[in-house]
């Protein structure tokens, strides 16, 4: 399990791709992380690949996603950290050519970007909600890859 430190939270509180207020266009293979992301994209008609969600927004509001999704698999993930079964399941996930997949989160879904950036192939479009500013839009590179790494060795291990 890796374990977020304080000086960490403040270097992810950085958005890793553009900002936007109204969705782009979006072509290709998508990850979704976060509730109100997977909500705003399925209602525009948009199904990622998949779809990683908790069903609460800031921490404790209940979300309803009443998308019925094609495979939903669970795991357990705790705030603040990634799981090691967070991990396998999404290394899984990213091999795997499918859309309309989601993964139901016991915890909190928000670092789970980070497992998602490493495992996904590169040009996989990822999005997620940065906290009343927007949607964060990327595109997985293999400069993010290496970032990503990085990051990772920062994390603490258990």
């Amino acid at each position: 399990m890796y374990i977020l430190t304080d000086e960490l939270r403040k270097l992810l509180k950085k958005p890793f791709g553009k900002v936007y207020k109204e969705l782009p266009p979006i072509n290709g293979k998508v990850v979704s992380v976060g509730d109100i992301t997977t909500k705003t994209l399925l209602s525009k008609g948009i199904i990622p690949n998949l779809s990683i969600f908790d069903l609460k927004t800031k921490r404790d509001i209940k979300v309803d996603i009443e998308h019925k999704f094609k495979k939903t698999f669970e795991v357990e993930n705790p705030p603040g950290c990634i799981s090691d079964e967070a991990i396998e399941k999404i290394k899984y996930l990213a091999n795997i050519n499918d859309k309309d997949i989601a993964l139901l989160v016991k915890g909190e879904e928000d670092l789970l970007v980070i497992p998602v950036i490493k495992y996904f192939p590169e040009n996989t479009i990822v999005l997620y909600g940065q906290p009343n500013e927007g949607i964060v839009f990327l595109k997985i590179t293999q400069e993010l890859k290496n970032q990503i790494d990085e990051i990772l060795k920062m994390m603490e291990r258990r």
